[in-house]
Formats: C-alpha cells, sequence, structure tokens
C-alpha cells in the first residue's frame, strides 16, 4: 500500500508540473499579489508572442523568451524535490479546478504552495504559494482568453 501512495503523489506531480510548461506554449496573463516580507505588491506578466513582459511601475517591458523560461522550470523539475497531493475540486471564476498542495525544495529555497489546475483545459488558474515558511507570499491569477502582447 506504501508504494500506492507514491506512485500516486507521483502522478499528482506529474499533472501539477506538466500544467506549469503548458502554461509557457500558450497566451496567458498573470495578476500577482505578492507580500514581501511586509510589504505588498503587485505585478503583472503576459507570455505571448515567445516573449514573457512584465509590468513594473505602471510600464511593460519586455523580458524573457518563453522557451528560456520553459528550460528552466524543465531543469528546476529535474533538480528539485517536488513532493504533491491532491486536495479537492473546486469553482474557480465559474471553472471547475483541481486543487493540489505542492511542497518543493530547491537549493536555496523551500516552497508551500497551493495550485489550482483547470479540470478541462489543464492549465492553471490559480496559485498561492509561500516561501521561505511564509516570510513571502505570492497569489497568482491566470486568464487565458484574448491575451495579446503590450507592446
Amino acid at each position: 500500500m506504501v508504494g500506492t501512495g507514491s506512485l500516486a503523489a507521483q502522478d499528482d506531480c506529474k499533472l501539477v508540473l506538466d500544467s506549469t510548461i503548458k502554461a509557457f506554449d500558450v497566451p496567458v496573463h498573470a495578476y500577482v499579489t505578492m507580500n514581501i516580507s511586509g510589504k505588498p505588491e503587485t505585478g503583472e506578466s503576459i507570455y505571448a508572442g515567445g516573449v514573457v513582459y512584465a509590468k513594473y511601475n505602471g510600464k511593460w517591458s519586455a523580458g524573457s523568451k518563453t522557451q528560456e523560461m520553459k528550460a528552466m522550470a524543465e531543469k528546476n523539475r529535474q533538480t528539485n524535490k517536488t513532493t504533491c497531493r491532491y486536495l479537492k475540486d473546486e469553482l474557480v471564476n465559474g471553472e471547475m479546478a483541481a486543487v493540489y498542495s505542492v511542497h518543493e525544495v530547491a537549493p536555496n529555497s523551500t516552497t508551500d504552495s497551493k495550485t489550482w489546475i483547470s479540470k478541462a483545459k489543464g492549465l492553471p488558474l490559480r496559485s498561492d504559494m509561500d516561501m521561505e515558511g511564509g516570510k513571502s507570499h505570492f497569489s497568482t491569477r491566470y486568464e487565458y482568453g484574448n491575451v495579446k502582447p503590450p507592446m
């Protein structure tokens, strides 16, 4: 029985990590609310046309290529120790999502998060992440409709 639970957890992580990688291949607008050591901030990013655009101080700028971000995520997937667990199904903006808890240990950080993945599209809809025991918190909402490069 122990092996079965372990295999299910591996399958859960594959589903969660695959959804994150898949998000680099479709246009997406991400809205982020951050609280870093008690300082609240907001941000936005758009992945479109192979480029990641970030909004900082009200201005958009082009940054990394989505393929570079995807390659980094794939590398992290190989090196980080990640455990995942299915929690429940829940509606997010009218769309049914599977909710997973994710614990990730990287060489320089530890994160605990909840991720909501669209049951219909297999893409992340929402993510709440705490780093280093809650010292930093990030809440992200993903939108996929009518996304275009901002510049």
